[in-house]
């Protein structure tokens, strides 16, 4: 057993040093021991059998000090045909970087919303100290007993909250910043009016029917408290805030006839796949994607598909490109690339995110008043707009 508990210790140190961030983080990795915070079973992929620690200590252990996300439970805790994963602990690297880009300091106040296994929230109660605060809110009422307990088995005092973590926590406000360990359609108003002038939000923004995935976004409230802005720090890739969890597309029927077709010189997918796919998630407002396989008819294409119009659009690899619909997605995708190529190929972190007192969310590129894409219109905060 105390073999056991060195290789674990080592392993810890391990991953903290490999961290790229600040000294100051990796310390708090250090001193918190994430296999405290992993239950026993952890579902190792979305198909396949969960793995159990008594059954495979060395194969569990490799998940827990592993930098990459572990998923902690599938369907909500129920059975199901298939593991769609409902709870994780993030990856120490993603989790780093959102408390580098947060800034939190000793003596701050920090909301955090998804309480998960817990572990964020401890590292989270070591950066703040003794003369902080940190509240930590969770709608599903098992995740939040399992976090508990781990939390009060390594001495951590959090206060801990059921809940909407859109809703915020009003009593414990103003918050010096607001972490999100879920991704979210649109930033909760909650948030904005809870954090202090000058504080700041830290959330994964997924548009509501874009590609897969999220954007880390790291916005600074002003000082009337009522807008929030800034860019984006990386990817991220988080399950959705449960009360923002919206369909994202059907991809078309593959027999669809198209109402055009060309071809481009090498594979069509590259349009979206590789570097410039968060990109042009952020420059087409609207576009659900996805890939579907092709039984018979070689690798699988990559599908656009709108939301509010029956429109389409296929990418193949052998450089087809077809569409069918009012808003022809095969010539806006190809058009939105071909830009994005003549502004240099802006990483991700070139472009940011103003989300204003109406709730309009408003995508940009290097500057705000740069070129940008409405993604959720006004005081509706409903469905995006076409940019």
């Amino acid at each position: 057993m105390r073999a056991r508990i060195e290789t674990l210790g080592k392993r810890r140190e391990q991953l903290a040093v490999n961290l790229k961030t600040q000294e100051r983080i990796r310390e708090v990795f250090t001193k918190v021991p994430r296999h405290l915070f992993i239950p026993d079973r952890v579902w190792p992929s979305l198909t396949g059998p969960p793995l159990d620690r008594d059954a495979d200590p060395e194969g569990w252990a490799d998940h827990a000090y592993a930098d990459a996300p572990v998923i902690t439970q599938v369907n909500e805790g129920r059975e199901g045909p298939a593991n769609v994963p409902t709870s994780s602990s993030s990856a120490p690297s993603v989790m780093a970087a959102m408390l580098e880009a947060a800034g939190v300091r000793p003596g701050h106040r920090v909301l955090e919303v998804g309480t998960g296994t817990g572990f964020n929230a401890a590292l989270l109660c070591e950066l703040v100290g003794t003369r902080g605060r940190v509240t930590t809110v969770e709608v599903d009422p098992c995740v939040l007993e399992a976090a508990c307990y781990a939390l009060t088995a390594t001495g951590y005092r959090p206060t801990t909250l059921l809940g909407d973590g859109a809703e915020g926590h009003p009593p414990g406000a103003p918050f010096d910043s607001v972490i999100a360990t879920c991704a979210v359609v649109r930033v909760p108003a909650a948030w904005l009016g809870q954090t202090r002038p000058g504080g700041v939000i830290v959330a994964p923004w997924a548009p509501e029917v874009t590609l897969p995935g999220a954007m880390m976004a790291r916005l600074v409230v002003d000082a009337d408290a009522r807008r929030a802005q800034g860019r984006f720090v990386g990817g991220a890739d988080f399950m959705s805030l449960r009360d923002q969890r919206t369909r994202r597309g059907a991809p078309p029927d593959l027999d669809a006839v198209a109402e055009r077709t060309w071809t481009l010189a090498g594979d069509a997918r590259n349009l979206v796949l590789g570097g410039a796919g968060p990109q042009l998630a952020l420059m087409n407002p609207g576009i659900a994607m996805g890939f579907q396989p092709l039984p018979g008819r070689g690798p699988s294409c990559v599908w656009l598909a709108t939301a509010d119009c029956p429109s389409w659009a296929r990418l193949h690899a052998d450089g087809r490109v077809e569409q069918g619909g009012p808003r022809r997605l095969g010539e806006q995708i190809t058009a939105s690339h071909e830009w994005w190529r003549a502004q240099g190929s802006p990483d991700l972190t070139e472009y940011g995110l103003t989300v204003d007192p109406t709730g309009e969310h408003r995508a940009w590129l290097r500057d705000p008043s740069g070129p940008g894409w409405v993604h959720v219109s006004g005081a509706r905060g409903g469905r995006p707009a076409p940019g």
